[in-house]
């Protein structure tokens, strides 16, 4: 009898220098299984609080494109934020808890926010070499000045992106939604 295999490699996203293409890679795995784990939640679920004062499922998708969209367009692309940039639906959505709710928003459009801006990231990206990967960027937080490189950036959006998924899932089962399939 032959056994099915389960192979599991990265490889390089095409149109970006090989190296960013690995870290795209990465950053693309973790957002299927952030699909994964989102797609189908009901409209009333995905903006329902598990827990008082907590997040919703949906907030915290609007975060992960909040942050992604945060260091790339801001820090590596030096955009400045602006007015209408505030008025987005991910903008500070971790401020409002009930904004998921009382906006509206479908697990559908939490997501496809979120992959509105790995599109940009994509865009962005495109026109870096493996060599801009040790680039850094500096910012100024709290009277400290912070620097990080291109490559740790990507690495710490991965790292971000994969806690949420993680708090997603506990949020899931507090909220009575099953996990079991969605684990691989």
């Amino acid at each position: 009898m032959t056994q099915k295999a389960d192979r599991r490699v990265l490889v390089p996203v095409a149109g970006v220098a090989r190296e960013i293409g690995f870290y795209l890679a990465g950053m693309d795995e973790v957002r299927e299984q952030l699909h994964a784990s989102v797609s189908g939640i009901s409209n009333e679920d995905i903006g329902r609080l598990a827990v008082p004062e907590t997040h919703s499922i949906g907030a915290l998708v609007l975060h992960i494109g909040e942050a992604e969209w945060w260091w790339m367009q801001c820090i590596v692309a030096g955009h400045k934020l602006t007015d209408e940039d505030r008025r987005a639906a991910y903008w500070d959505v971790l401020t409002e808890p009930e904004r998921v709710a009382t906006s509206g928003y479908s697990a559908h459009f939490c997501l496809a926010e979120a992959d509105r801006i790995r599109k940009q990231t994509r865009d962005l990206l495109a026109s870096f070499a493996e060599a801009d990967l040790d680039r850094v960027y500096a910012r100024e937080r709290r009277g400290t000045v912070r620097e990080q490189s291109l490559r740790w950036i990507l690495h710490h959006l991965i790292d971000h992106e994969a806690q949420h998924k993680g708090q997603i899932l506990m949020l899931r089962r507090l909220l009575g939604l099953k996990n079991e399939e969605l684990l691989g």
